[in-house]
């Protein structure tokens, strides 16, 4: 078992495996079945990344590969990318390198137009995140698309939190945050 944060439980091998349903096979007939135009499909990837005894190997690499295209889909505003991105940043998959793609996913969001239920989606995400004081490393991009999505109950719990630690030096984000509009 690893402890991801001390906070989560993480067997090895779903550590540095390959999330359910994020296969690059399954990746990409989502992407088909999401209408989507941007070429995801990439050569197969042999690049060293994931420790060669472990038996999913080859698929945690093509399973990176194909998110690593996922994200120059959704900088180039593919409507289907930006929907695979919200989907694996709702899934809070605790794994080898998941928390490097959910920040190169959130940086490409940042500047995506998402749609009035992704925007909602991407807020619960977020809020629970702070509820369960979840602050994960791709956090600080998370904040950044927040501030602009942000529901007014989110907003409200957050301005509550900046009353009750005025001076947070842990979390800056806090009262930046707390001061939107």
């Amino acid at each position: 078992m690893i402890t991801y944060g001390g906070r989560f439980k993480v067997s090895l091998e779903t550590y540095h495996g390959v999330p359910t349903g994020w296969s690059k096979t399954e990746l990409i007939a989502t992407y088909c079945a999401l209408g989507g135009s941007f070429m995801i499909a990439s050569p197969e990837a042999t690049e060293p990344g994931a420790p060669c005894w472990l038996p999913d190997r080859k698929n945690w690499l093509q399973y990176r590969a194909t998110l690593y295209k996922i994200a120059e889909g959704v900088r180039a505003k593919d409507p289907a990318s930006i929907e695979l991105a919200v989907r694996y940043i709702e899934l809070r998959y605790i794994g080898s390198y998941s928390g490097y793609l959910r920040t190169r996913l959130a940086r490409g969001l940042k500047h995506a137009s998402l749609s009035a239920e992704q925007k909602e989606r991407l807020d619960r995400v977020f809020l629970s995140m702070v509820k369960r004081r979840d602050y994960t490393c791709e956090f600080r991009e998370y904040v950044k698309i927040w501030q602009h999505i942000a529901s007014p109950e989110a907003i409200a719990f957050i301005r509550s939190l900046a009353a009750k630690h005025p001076s947070n030096s842990q979390r800056p984000w806090l009262q930046k945050f707390a001061s939107v509009e």
